[in-house]
């Protein structure tokens, strides 16, 4: 019983070491840009492999403006099926939810009717306070502080443990606010959304007039995709912007060439100094600049290959005496890495042996890549192939069969010639007996004749 649960354990165990293996942890690594950031917190993520080639303050909380809207747009997505034919009625209390009046809306009238994907428009492209207000309050029934916490489930949902919001606008508040490493997240999912990606790409609009208001024309407060200001950058795909005296200048994007993608995220950067309006959008010009330094300077190099071995490590008790075995990363591994700069290393963890049995695939240790002595990612290293234990041959199970197979036969002779003995002992006591009887007889016979004759003398 001992050695069948011992067994059992080993299988089971071999089998949890296959199906555990290190998904590749990708670590931030600061490659120089080769400028200095204007922006509080920056990240600068390539989504074609994953990797954070750049960041500066990424877990640092900050406020985040309109940047918040993006979220509000996630909400009302899941709560909105259907945004063309959703028609709104704007309400009282949209505008009574705007503290002031340097908030940027879209003017909506009390009593105008839009439908919920004219709402997404107006609140995106030029960042209307007053269409994210009149489209949370549609999707949530006028429970505003229940769509809230619909915003902040969803951000806890998305792993992002450093972001709270308390409105669906952006108005700031010390616990409302977000980090670098967050908001891409955010922005990163946003973007699988139908709507999203088409809307946050958009230059300029129109929205149909309505029952209160003629044709609107919007234009995007995302500067990088406005071909007429001086930080138009061309590369741009889509963009949401934020701006307030205590977030500064926000703003997170995408931006594609040559078939590489990246997304940067920027929050911080001054819009007000010594109390006077700062003209510059440095998050605009982070962006742009992290953008061509990286789509200039970076290219994608191979590192890992599953396919090819990184070491070997001594095995013990093997069947056919194998003494090594191959180990191979658990996935391929790349990275964006600055062209004509120095290679990446790596560093390599294993037992000094194992012991068989060894399944494919099983975990035997991890190689981790590093680039200027930071970590770029840590893999697992598996077997690459299966090696059977040695067993001598008086334990093989040809051997066990073979022995059991004689010790019956064995058994069954011995129980024969046990029986044909008891037999021939049982013939030879009854012969015996009878014999005896004849004897007896004999003998009384005589002593009958030799009474007679003593008598007749």
């Amino acid at each position: 019983m001992k050695k069948k649960l011992k067994q059992w354990l080993c299988t089971t165990c071999a089998a949890i070491f296959v199906l555990v293996t290190v998904t590749i942890p990708v670590q931030a690594v600061n490659l120089n840009p080769g400028f200095i950031p204007q922006s509080k917190a920056l990240e600068l993520v390539n989504l074609d492999s994953g990797d954070t080639v750049y960041a500066k303050n990424e877990n640092l909380k900050v406020p985040q403006a309109s940047t918040t809207k993006i979220m509000t747009f996630i909400v009302a997505s899941q709560l909105i099926k259907d945004p063309k034919g959703t028609i709104v009625t704007i309400s009282n209390d949209v505008q009574a939810q705007l503290p002031n009046r340097s908030f940027v809306t879209v003017q909506l009238a009390v009593g105008e009717k839009i439908s919920a994907l004219n709402l997404m428009y107006c609140m995106l492209i030029p960042s209307g306070n007053d269409a994210a207000i009149a489209l949370a309050e549609s999707a949530s029934g006028g429970n505003l502080s229940q769509f809230v916490q619909l915003m902040n489930q969803k951000a806890k949902d998305l792993g992002c443990a450093n972001t709270n919001y308390t409105n669906v606008f952006g108005k700031y508040d010390k616990d409302h606010y977000t980090t670098v490493s967050d908001l891409a997240k955010i922005y990163k999912y946003a973007q699988t959304l139908p709507l999203f990606k088409q809307i946050t790409s958009t230059a300029s609009y129109t929205v149909p007039a309505t029952n209160y208001t003629p044709a609107r024309k919007l234009k995007t407060s995302n500067k990088l995709l406005d071909k007429t200001s001086s930080y138009y950058y061309a590369p741009c795909t889509t963009g949401k912007t934020g701006t307030s005296d205590e977030a500064g200048y926000c703003l997170v994007s995408t931006a594609s060439k040559d078939g590489v993608n990246y997304l940067c995220a920027a929050l911080g950067a001054p819009s007000v100094k010594n109390g006077k309006a700062v003209v510059t959008n440095g998050a605009f010009e982070d962006s742009r600049q992290l953008y061509t330094w990286a789509f200039d300077s970076l290219k994608k190099q191979d590192i890992l290959s599953k396919s090819k071995a990184v070491a070997t490590v001594p095995v013990q008790q093997a069947k056919d005496k194998k003494q090594q075995l191959s180990v191979v990363p658990a996935s391929d591994y790349s990275a964006m890495l600055p062209t004509g700069g120095t290679s990446p290393t790596t560093k390599v963890s294993l037992p000094k042996s194992i012991a068989a049995p060894v399944k494919k695939g099983q975990k035997i240790g991890t190689v981790t890549v590093l680039y200027n002595n930071e970590t770029l990612a840590t893999v697992s290293l598996v077997a690459s192939d299966d090696v059977e234990q040695y067993v001598a041959f008086y334990k093989t199970s040809w051997f066990r069969t073979a022995a059991t197979v004689v010790g019956v036969a064995a058994v069954i002779v011995l129980a024969a010639f046990l029986l044909r003995a008891l037999r021939s002992r049982h013939r030879r006591g009854g012969g015996s007996r009878k014999y005896r009887g004849r004897r007896s007889a004999s003998k009384n016979r005589s002593r009958r004749h030799t009474g007679s004759y003593h008598n007749y003398h």
